[in-house]
């Protein structure tokens, strides 16, 4: 019996500023004629990328919105209690659960899916070359790697403080419909990094990226091959293992990863330059798109400001802003030639009797360009951020001259070395604003308490618990 896969599709990027094509959910594609030809395969592997924009994964819930408010990002107010029990881990709530229980099951679908083309990649191998194989399966495995981790870095234990033998959540390594076993922590983490090392291994031979294309390009009349940054390239998959290998303590391995990326990144992701962004006006770059290792497309980055973030036009019920005070002088200690302050936190807002900080790094202009579209999903700077943390514990100046490379490169003079530990958690704080990798920091290192959103001397009670999302009731259904 032929099986049915959901295949969405994306465009070439025949230009920049082209949007995604709009193709309705219920068309659907036999497996056989969709993998029939490379054509196919890459429309299925396109599918795979515009859902990662879905509101319940990358486009909403796992960059800027959920996982920050688990952080303690925004100042959010008492009267949105949908917001207000996610921030104070109420887990059991009604609103966080259907929140969560709409990022399980579009994960492990979406898992489906890759797992469907990772099946055809064998079992129509003659269908493909040995360049569009090499390809296609190691951005697949990298990205099942991508969602197993971050469904782990929800679902899974504080790592530190994980048993050796109880049981988390499931890794799925074929196409099935049956429920696959829990897996321990470390058997889990081992799937993860087994699955990047492989595709790191594919793609090392036929990427673009490693043939001098551009990461931002086009590359002939083929686009597959190009815009490498919008897909999971040879350095997004490096850059990943890096920071799954410091997940699991492996300092040693996770240096030599980051390192790999750190070596080409003048070349490829050089730093946002802040004279042409002080001259840029409204049309500024506020993503720093040149840094992106891994971002997705999205034409509704507008409507994402416009609905959350825009202070002109939304009550503090709805708003997601920063308390002014916790910003100016917790998170950027009142360093505000940082080009990171200036450029995403650059307007303060009096609502309802209190002072904020808007969020403006998802403000897009009119201008017809790429960099107003892109959700960032893997930044440059994280590979300095884990070469710091692997020397810093043993060499603190070691670790800190990682730092200042980035703080250099944010308009800031470099700190000594009895700062290192401070600067790491600050650089966290201020680099990754609305890209949801702030509460996995903490959580990887087991913070006791978190910052508040809202006074500068009053913190959040932390246990290894609260770290940790419920797995829904029916997740029988996806697993």
């Amino acid at each position: 019996m032929k099986k049915n896969i959901l295949i969405l599709v994306i465009p070439l990027l025949l230009s920049s500023c082209e949007s995604w094509l709009d193709v309705k959910p219920n068309d659907r594609i036999s497996e056989e004629a969709t993998f029939s030809t490379p054509r196919g395969f890459e429309l299925a592997l396109n599918g795979v990328y515009v859902d990662l924009n879905k509101t319940s994964l990358y486009g909403q819930a796992l960059t800027w919105d959920f996982i920050e408010i688990l952080a303690q990002r925004y100042a959010i107010s008492k009267t949105s209690t949908y917001n207000r029990e996610a921030m104070q881990f109420h887990h059991g709530a009604d609103e966080v659960k259907t929140r969560v229980e709409n990022i399980w099951a579009q994960a492990y679908s979406l898992i489906s899916n890759i797992n469907l083309i990772l099946k055809n990649c064998e079992d129509r191998r003659e269908v493909l070359s040995d360049e569009y194989y090499n390809l296609i399966k190691g951005e697949a495995l990298g990205l099942r790697a991508l969602l197993h981790f971050d469904l782990f870095r929800l679902w899974g234990p504080v790592y530190s403080q994980a048993s050796e033998t109880a049981l988390t959540i499931p890794y799925y390594v074929e196409f099935s419909i049956s429920a696959q076993p829990k897996l321990t922590a470390s058997m889990f983490m081992e799937q993860v990094i087994t699955d990047l090392e492989t595709a790191a291994g594919l793609l090392k031979m036929d990427d673009p990226v490693m043939k001098g294309s551009g990461v931002l390009e086009a590359n002939g009349a083929n686009n597959f091959w190009g815009y490498r940054a919008l897909r999971l390239n040879y350095y997004a998959v490096k850059l990943l293992l890096a920071r799954a290998y410091l997940y699991v303590d492996n300092k040693g391995e996770a240096l030599k990863a980051a390192k790999e990326v750190i070596e080409v990144q003048e070349r490829l992701f050089p730093w946002a330059n802040a004279t042409e962004i002080s001259l840029a006006g409204e049309n500024v770059d506020r993503m720093f798109s040149t840094e992106l290792v891994f971002a997705l497309q999205n034409v509704n980055r507008k409507a994402i400001y416009t609905k959350y973030f825009d202070s002109d036009n939304l009550k503090m019920g709805v708003l997601l802003a920063c308390n002014q005070k916790v910003i100016d002088e917790y998170v950027f200690d009142s360093e505000y030639s940082d080009l990171r302050y200036k450029v995403w936190l650059d307007k303060n807002v009096e609502i309802e009797g209190g002072s904020y900080k808007e969020v403006m790094k998802y403000q897009t202009t009119s201008t017809d360009s790429l960099y107003v579209q892109l959700i960032p999903m893997l930044r440059v700077s994280e590979a300095f951020y884990i070469a710091a943390e692997c020397e810093g514990e043993e060499d603190e100046d070691a670790g800190v001259a990682w730092l200042n490379k980035v703080r250099n490169a944010r308009s800031l003079q470099g700190v000594e070395w009895y700062y290192y530990e401070s600067t790491l958690e600050s650089e966290y704080m201020r680099e990754f604003i609305g890209e949801g990798q702030l509460f996995f920091f903490y959580k990887r290192r087991n913070y006791d308490e978190l910052p508040s959103a809202y006074d500068l001397y009053e913190s959040v009670p932390m246990t290894p618990n609260d770290y940790v999302l419920l797995i829904p009731e029916n997740e029988s259904k996806y697993n």
